[in-house]
């Protein structure tokens, strides 16, 4: 317990599953959080938290939009006085829109852009206004949500894993500019997430196996389980606690160990029990 007290955290994308996991997480360990989210629901859900005895504090906003990202950022001095995190988490993760990201031939140049825009764009704008902050606090923990689909190539999401990708770059290149501030940068990389049963009737594409084919990754993963918001989470507080504190430019898999052995695996295994 309290491995963040007195520190002050934004997330982004703070009110889907693992934003709040993460943000629940922090506040547990003791740190004042800034959840920002494009849904109003996130006054819901940082009313349901500050009910638990959390310091929240909610910001409605859209984290492709640089008045946005400059307003969260100015929200979390003039209401803290500081800033040392900043986990930069939100994404177009939805099924609609995921299920149109299929391969070079068949995307436009829109969605591309589109995805670059909020995934990649929000990284890149989080931390221009984060950095000279945390400097102003002697330093700060800038955590980044990448993906394993950034570790190779794919029959699709060819949007999302290229946005990924670049975000490993941004990850690298602000802890190489200004660790000089103190100021560290790293990725989370998380495998497979399911993302929570919907409501009967919600309507339109929603089904996990139409977005993530569980058996297939299971088959990949050296760990026979499925991952949990919680393990993200957990990840993400240790990156924001002193922890870390000589841990910077990193990339970390929190992905069962779907990326840390040959490609060849689910085949072995399948030998294996014939």
């Amino acid at each position: 317990m309290n491995r963040l007290e007195g520190k002050v955290a934004i997330v982004t994308g703070a009110a889907g599953v693992l934003g709040l996991a993460g943000v629940r997480a922090m506040a547990a360990e003791g740190a004042r959080v800034v959840m920002m989210d494009l849904s109003p629901t996130v006054h819901q859900r940082a009313k349901e938290l500050a009910e638990d005895g959390y310091d929240i504090t909610p910001y409605v906003g859209d984290v492709s939009v640089e008045n946005d990202i400059a307003g969260v950022v100015a929200l979390a001095k003039e209401t803290y006085g500081r800033l040392d995190v900043l986990w930069n988490n939100a994404g177009l993760v939805s099924a609609e829109w995921i299920l149109q990201d299929t391969d070079v031939v068949r995307i436009s140049r829109d969605y591309l852009m589109r995805t670059l825009e909020v995934n990649t764009g929000s990284v890149l704008l989080g931390s221009k206004y984060a950095i000279p902050v945390m400097a102003e606090s002697g330093g700060g923990s800038i955590i980044n949500t990448s993906s394993v689909q950034a570790a190779g190539g794919d029959l699709a999401l060819v949007a999302y894993g290229t946005s990924k990708a670049a975000i490993n770059y941004l990850t690298k290149s602000v802890a190489t500019s200004f660790g000089h501030l103190g100021i560290r940068s790293n990725a989370l990389a998380p495998g497979l997430i399911p993302p929570p049963a919907p409501a009967t009737g919600s309507g339109g594409p929603h089904r996990l196996e139409d977005v993530a084919p569980t058996k297939l990754v299971l088959d990949s993963q050296m760990l026979n389980a499925v991952g949990q918001p919680t393990d993200v989470a957990n990840a993400v507080v240790f990156l924001a606690s002193d922890e870390s504190k000589f841990l910077t430019g990193q990339l970390i898999y929190v992905d069962g160990g779907v990326t840390g052995h040959l490609p060849t695996l689910s085949d072995r295994r399948r030998l294996a029990s014939a």
